[in-house]
């Protein structure tokens, strides 16, 4: 059963609720983030500098790692108990005069400034967000002209999402509010929000901790299909870029 949701309020209290015990259910942990790394990696800008943002960074497992590119990395999360955790973990690493946390909502953003920030990333946290247009206005307006925004997320056009689940009567939501965007959608969101017009691929994700150990296996070899054909509905996640207009 997803948890119901009726205001962010209720979506803060879960993820305080999860913060100590957080981690990847959907496979290797390790492997998994070294997976995710790489394609945010390819897709941030090949000269980096300024500063990065993470909005719903959770325990900042991706931006710890992508801080040494940086002068700044900042990690935003709705939950107190996660920016908590984050802070406690930043005192133990090399580069802890790099890494800032701070309590922020994605649809506010409101430790950001107008036109401050390179690079901002959101990792399997955008299908959580409850106002999806507000957040991406608020993405495009911290990002300096040419900025980038990276996503990635489950893709709504994903079979398992779209037809497996439904059929076998399985939950695919942690919150009631919980929304997996089409390519499409996505390109419809931070079109008008102000990007130039976004790059949308699929990506390896198939997860695991929402579903039997067979169905894992047959999507496995579905994504591998998939990824030879480019069939998007085989693929369960989208990797999105997008740039702020330079003017």
């Amino acid at each position: 059963m997803s948890r119901s949701v009726g205001c962010i309020d209720d979506v803060r209290a879960f993820f305080d609720e999860v913060a100590e015990d957080y981690r990847d259910a959907h496979g290797c942990s390790e492997r998994s983030l070294s997976y995710r790394l790489g394609i945010l990696q390819r897709l941030l800008p090949e000269r980096r500098s300024g500063s990065i943002v993470e909005i719903g960074c959770g325990t900042a497992m991706h931006l710890s790692s992508l801080a040494e590119g940086y002068d700044q990395a900042i990690g935003l999360d709705l939950s107190p108990a996660m920016i908590a955790r984050c802070e406690a973990e930043r005192l133990r690493h090399p580069l802890r005069e790099r890494l800032r946390f701070a309590v922020d909502r994605a649809e506010e953003l409101a430790t950001q400034r107008d036109g401050t920030v390179d690079a901002l990333i959101c990792v399997g946290t955008f299908e959580h967000i409850l106002d999806r247009p507000r957040a991406a206005a608020q993405i495009h307006r911290v990002l300096k002209p040419g900025g980038t925004f990276v996503c990635l997320t489950p893709n709504g056009a994903y079979l398992w999402y779209t037809h497996l689940a439904p059929a076998l009567r399985l939950e695919t939501k942690h919150l009631s509010t919980d929304r997996f965007l089409t390519s499409r959608e996505w390109i419809g969101l931070l079109t008008t929000a102000g990007f130039d017009t976004p790059a949308v691929r699929s990506w390896t994700f198939i997860p695991r901790g929402d579903m039997p150990v067979l169905a894992a296996r047959l999507l496995q070899i579905l994504d591998g299909l998939g990824r030879r054909l480019r069939i998007d509905a085989l693929r369960g996640g989208l990797a999105l870029r997008a740039v702020k207009p330079p003017h």
